[in-house]
């Protein structure tokens, strides 16, 4: 398992444009929303183990006493649990299956989409790909649909 190290491996570097330090002042209620963020967006995977409360509080600027009130939040809510011992942490729980309500459910499931989340995502994914394609290199056609599929994307309605 990944997630518990120094921030360096692939976990620290997909937190990288979520975790940065939140501003004085109201550090608690922008740390809850890093962090739902990162479990939101699904980059610690259910079972992964998220970063330790040094990493994250450092990467936060916030004291760990703030960060654990925040954990506690997310643990009370069912998102994540602490283990204790030498293979502990704070992991992230896996998601209850939504009840099967149809068209009204995913209705409101669309409605309560963030922007910012889905944009922190493209984010987080596209910059993943292009230091793959960057270090890996692409092939003639692999790079001819890859720029069809940009030049569509430019075409592509907003709504």
């Amino acid at each position: 398992m990944n997630g518990g190290g120094s921030g360096t491996g692939a976990v620290g570097d997909r937190l990288a444009p979520v975790l940065r330090p939140v501003r004085a002042g109201n550090g608690f209620e922008e740390a809850l929303e890093r962090i739902l963020r990162i479990l939101r967006l699904g980059l610690v995977p259910e079972g992964e183990r998220l970063p330790s409360e040094r990493e994250l509080a450092e990467r936060l600027r916030i004291s760990r006493v703030t960060l654990r009130e925040v954990l506690k939040v997310l643990a009370d809510q069912g998102l994540v649990e602490s283990r204790r011992g030498r293979y502990g942490g704070t992991f992230v729980r896996a998601r209850p299956e939504p009840a099967r309500g149809g068209e009204d459910e995913l209705r409101r499931r669309i409605r309560e989409v963030d922007v910012e989340d889905t944009l922190r995502f493209r984010e987080v994914l596209e910059v993943g790909a292009a230091g793959l394609c960057a270090a890996h290199g692409l092939s003639d056609e692999r790079a001819a649909r890859l720029r069809a599929a940009l030049d569509a994307t430019r075409d592509a309605p907003l709504a």
